[in-house]
């Protein structure tokens, strides 16, 4: 052998050693990681042994002799678990992620610091009861307990990577800062700013009044709630004044249409900076700061009179962002004698970082919710005083701007320094962008961050409670992000309740939808909606109770709440099925609530096809586009080609309506509920100036030109994506990937394999109750990101947003509830329950939730014990 020969030999095995000691490493760093569930574990702090049981899932239940050693082991066993996840939410409140991340993220920590969510969070804490104070510092010790025992030099990959980038560590990881109460409580805030406001809607309102150069053009881009779709409570309190809940109308804007191109672009970078860490959360809002971009949830009741075994029924399944791990954690909190002093026998999904069960079920009560969407966020342009730059003008008077400096420090560079202003109606978001720095100062109002919020107060009482009288009253201290609960328990009653802070505004005709002057005191919020006002309900005739995002109150409901509902699609279908299912003749079935939260049907479909009969594409792949439309099913199954023909239509046709008029603006709308439901009124005006592409001299196009067109673009994008047309289905599309949202994202092949799962085909689609979203908008170009590169038409549908848990339950059988999440119990790869729920997520199975002590020692795989 040569010497070249011998070279290549010796620089192989090198290779080689080098790769087996970087996997040896990788090794050691992942399984040090893993959590001990069987045996035994000293853990300070607690009064008595605790037992921690987990089932096939992964699903713990923990039970205790008191509310303090519950608490404290939860905190335990959250941080065994997401450690990770636990503390990128904590840097997200608090507003220091450039700590983890570097200058990335300095925007994000910026624009947190700003809003101010750790003052209000501290406000709340000092604000909670007894009981609850106890309950969070008996959590936070759990948490710190795990800590201290798993600190430096014991962390898992994530850890380890991090402080390797961050220059804060090597390879045991960095030192994790002792968990606070603070840390708890303020995940409100995260959960809050995406479940609540339309801050974004009153921007894009600002950007597109001012680009089409007529208001009346800009509220034709939100159509009002539909008469014919569902009403959550259509039958409330009495009118007043007020114009009707579902009315858009604009209030006066001050100056803060008055701004440059420039200013335009910095206001929109600004509204879409939570792109960033909402998605970091596994929350992700749905980019595009135009109207809801579906982020939706769906929770049902059925009252024994229409079920079928006689008991009262509950379904739930909220949706949020799709990341690895689930932001929910299935657990179970059990006093092993239900007593007075000890009152938690509860189980169901919890937030790790955050003590209490947030959705679920005790002995005697179930409970879901989903989101409201109220109107809860107003931005007001304010006037500097011209004769003194530290003060600003209301109703004629000088006052001084309230200012507070923060620090952020950033991973591999020096600490920057922010100063906050703020008037009586919030900070001022200017500063966030220097680009605004000339701009009309707009100060944001959000109910959150004015007034102290109980939220965290009412899930502790919720999970005790044993009537609906009980369950309403828990939410007197109720704040954000207000939500539709519906109820159920073993005495056959089904209810719903409507709680949280909703701002009543001074001027009738300001319903949120355009920036209020904040220097004339016209626009003030005077009070909060009193709770006894706020819509609840018992035990309705019609022995339903759904609700899906759809409107949650009526024109006879004499508050405002909101104007931008979700267009009621799935609330309909839901109804529709619920009906079918009462009117077999054995009424519905716990079975058959599993079955309708994995309906694919696409109703809005049926108002867009028959638009396109008598059209004539141009090109064999448009007449084949068309052709499959025609036979379509309307159901959004994996393997349906017809899905496939309807989306990528669907897509062009939306674009080729609004890409022209709105210009940069439109990747902000295109893909959300508001521009469905313009498209579906558009086509019956078919020679609406909205068709006319203006880009087009001497022609104006109709409603045919642009489906026709929107036909053969479908049959060309689905040919160069996919190929032979046997493969245009919706599943080669429609593509689920689980990243974990730090590392999982850095571009880096062997971190995301490491972390993430995936991609699989998905049923379901934006606006179907089983709402697997995407975002047409990562097509777009960034007009202010110009090294942002456009996906192909094959990456537009990949799912960003979906169905975050799934549960149903009997509640004369509550041993026979089931329940999934998205990904698994686990927070640390190669965990066996790191992903393994993920299949059957998809495919709409479910795993069992056992209640009686029985039946959760009989369904146990493994058991700890917390020892003091």
């Amino acid at each position: 052998m040569g010497i070249v020969g011998r070279l290549v030999r010796i620089l192989i095995v090198v290779l080689v050693i080098v790769a087996g000691a970087l996997t040896g490493i990788v090794g050691v760093v992942t399984f040090r990681a893993l959590p001990q569930t069987e045996g035994a574990i000293d853990v300070d702090g607690l009064n008595s042994s605790v037992t921690v049981l987990r089932d096939e899932a992964g699903i713990v239940r923990i039970l205790g002799e008191d509310p303090h050693d519950l608490f404290l082991a939860q905190g335990y066993v959250h941080a065994q678990e997401r450690l990770w996840q636990m503390e990128v939410w904590r840097h997200i409140s608090a507003g220091r992620l450039s700590e983890l991340f570097g200058e990335s993220t300095l925007d994000q920590d910026r624009f947190i610091r700003t809003l101010g969510w750790r003052q209000a969070a501290q406000r709340d804490l000092d604000a909670l009861s007894k009981p609850a104070r106890a309950a969070v510092d008996d959590y936070t010790d759990g948490v710190n307990a795990y800590i201290d025992s798993h600190g430096q030099g014991n962390q898992g990959l994530a850890f380890v990577v991090t402080a390797l980038r961050s220059g804060a560590g090597g390879v045991g990881g960095y030192l994790v800062e002792p968990w606070t109460a603070l840390d708890s409580v303020a995940w409100q805030k995260v959960q809050g700013w995406q479940l609540g406001g339309n801050f974004e809607t009153e921007v894009f309102r600002m950007l597109a009044d001012a680009r089409l150069g007529d208001p009346a053009l800009t509220d034709a881009l939100f159509p009002a709630y539909w008469a014919d779709m569902p009403v959550i409570t259509p039958t409330a309190a009495a009118t007043t004044g007020n114009p009707p809940a579902n009315t858009v109308t604009g209030a006066a804007r001050g100056d803060a249409h008055l701004i440059t191109a420039a200013q335009a672009a910095a206001w929109r970078d600004v509204a879409s900076i939570d792109d960033g860490f909402l998605r970091l959360a596994g929350l992700d809002g749905g980019e595009g700061i135009g109207s809801d971009h579906q982020v939706g949830s769906n929770n049902w009741v059925v009252a024994p009179s229409k079920s079928s075994s006689g008991g009262a029924l509950l379904a739930n399944d909220p949706h949020l962002g799709i990341s690895m791990p689930s932001v929910w954690f299935m657990n179970g909190l059990h006093c092993r004698k239900v007593t007075k002093a000890c009152p938690y026998d509860v189980v169901g999904v919890s937030f790790p970082g955050i003590p209490g069960i947030v959705l679920g079920h005790n002995a005697r009560i179930a409970w879901g919710a989903t989101n409201v969407d109220p109107d809860v966020q107003d931005l007001f342009v304010e006037k500097v005083d011209p004769d003194n730059s530290d003060n600003y003008l209301f109703r004629g008077e000088s006052v001084p701007f309230t200012v507070r400096e923060e620090t952020i420090k950033v991973a591999g560079g020096e600490d920057v320094v922010i100063e906050v202003r703020e008037t009586r109606h919030g900070p001022i978001l200017n500063d966030v962008d220097p680009r605004l720095e000339e701009a009309p100062p707009l100060a944001l109002s959000w109910t959150a961050t004015a007034a102290v919020d109980g939220t965290l107060e009412s899930i502790f009482a919720i999970n005790t409670v044993g009537t609906f009288e009980e369950f309403r009253a828990a939410f007197a201290t109720y704040g954000t992000p207000a939500q539709n609960f519906v109820y159920a328990d073993v005495h056959g009653h089904i209810g719903y309740v409507l709680p949280g802070y909703v701002p009543i505004r001074a001027d009738p005709a300001d319903l949120g939808a355009r920036i209020r002057s904040g220097s004339d005191g016209k626009h003030e919020w005077q009070d909060r909606i009193p709770f006894e006002d706020l819509p609840w309900q018992l035990d309705p005739p019609g022995g339903m109770i759904v609700s899906a995002n759809n409107a949650a109150v009526g024109d006879g409901y004499r508050h405002f709440v909101a104007s931008e509902w979700d267009p009621g699609y799935r609330a309909k279908r839901i109804i529709e099925l619920l009906d079918l299912a009462a009117e077999s003749g054995g009424g519905v079935s716990a079975a058959e609530l599993a079955e309708i939260q994995m309906d694919v049907r696409v109703l809005r479909a049926d108002l867009v096809k028959p638009h396109f009969e008598g059209i004539e594409p141009a090109t064999p792949d448009g007449r084949l586009v068309h052709e499959r439309i025609g036979a379509w099913d309307g159901l959004a199954n994996i393997d349906s080609n017809g899905a496939a023909a309807y989306f990528a239509t669907e897509y062009h046709l939306l674009r080729g309506l609004f890409d022209d008029q709105l210009g940069p603006l439109a990747r902000e709308y295109v893909g959300g509920t508001a521009s469905w439901q313009s498209m579906i009124g558009l086509l019956d005006d078919p020679t609406s100036d909205w068709w006319d592409d203006v880009a087009t001299a001497g022609r104006k196009e109709t409603a045919p030109d642009v489906i026709t067109a929107a036909l053969d673009a479908a049959g060309a994008d689905l040919r160069t994506s996919l190929g032979d047309p046997k493969d245009w289905t919706w599943g080669r599309l429609h593509q689920a990937t689980f990243r974990e949202q730090t590392l999982g994202t850095s571009g880096i092949a062997p971190l995301e394999w490491y972390f993430n799962k995936g991609a699989i085909p998905v049923a379901g689609a934006a606006g179907v109750v089983v709402a697997n979203y995407y975002r047409p908008s990562r097509a777009y170009p960034d007009p202010n990101d110009p090294d942002y590169e456009p996906v192909g038409f094959a990456g537009v549908f990949e799912v960003t947003n979906l169905p975050s848990y799934r549960f149903t339950i009997d509640m004369g059988d509550q041993d026979g509830a089931r329940i999934v999440q998205t990904t698994g119990q686990s927070g640390n790869p190669f965990d066996g329950h790191y992903g393994d729920l993920i299949d059957e997520w998809a495919s709409g199975e479910t795993v069992p939730l056992p209640f009686s002590r029985s039946a959760v020692e009989a369904a146990t795989e493994k058991r700890l014990e917390l020892v003091p």
